[in-house]
């Protein structure tokens, strides 16, 4: 995709790989997108034509000279918050199973309790019953919802500490980065 024929580039092309770029030359195709910007025609300050070919030369040949370590946790990045997405529904959907357990268990309780006061030799047994039904109701619902939020916890914390993770190794790519344009730079 890089363009053999540009009167920019002063060495063969074939010569410009990750290997051998140097952060000068990731800084000079910068350069030359920020010309193409500022020589477009122009109105009220926003570029209104920019010269696409030359675009795209120049962002595939930055691609080409970006580290591995750097596309690696781009795609990284991309996964984990794949993984994320994936994760709330998945915790979404537990939270929706547990809620709808919680209503079946409350249903079937008032159903009981209702049964059980119909019957008038009964009514105050029923009574008694149909509350400690409901009160265990209540109490396996709440576990439940408990168990469902805990282990969604447990699912975000797990997120938390793989997204920390990712989020150094990144810091680390961007930190050694600086140092070499600041080696680079440096007389």
């Amino acid at each position: 995709m890089i363009d053999q024929q540009s009167p920019a580039i002063t060495r063969p092309v074939s010569s410009l790989n990750r290997n051998n770029a140097t952060s000068v030359d990731i800084i000079k195709e910068l350069d030359k997108l920020e010309r193409l910007v500022e020589d477009s025609a122009q109105i009220f300050g926003r570029a209104v034509w920019v010269n696409a070919d030359e675009f795209f030369v120049c962002t595939n040949k930055i691609r080409a000279f970006l580290p591995e370590d750097m596309k690696r946790a781009s795609k990284i990045s991309r996964d984990s918050e794949q993984l994320l997405e994936e994760t709330k529904d998945e915790v979404r959907q537990t939270m929706e199973s547990v809620r709808h357990e919680a209503d079946r268990y409350l249903l079937e309780a008032r159903a009981k309790a209702s049964q059980l006061v119909a019957n008038n030799e009964v009514t105050k047994r029923a009574e008694l019953e149909a509350h400690n039904i409901l009160e265990d109701a209540d109490r396996k619902a709440r576990e439940v919802r408990q168990g469902a939020d805990q282990y969604a916890k447990e699912v975000l914390a797990s997120l938390d500490a793989f997204l920390g993770k990712i989020t150094g190794t990144i810091e680390r790519g961007r930190e050694k980065l600086e140092h070499r344009q600041g080696r680079l730079i440096t007389p």
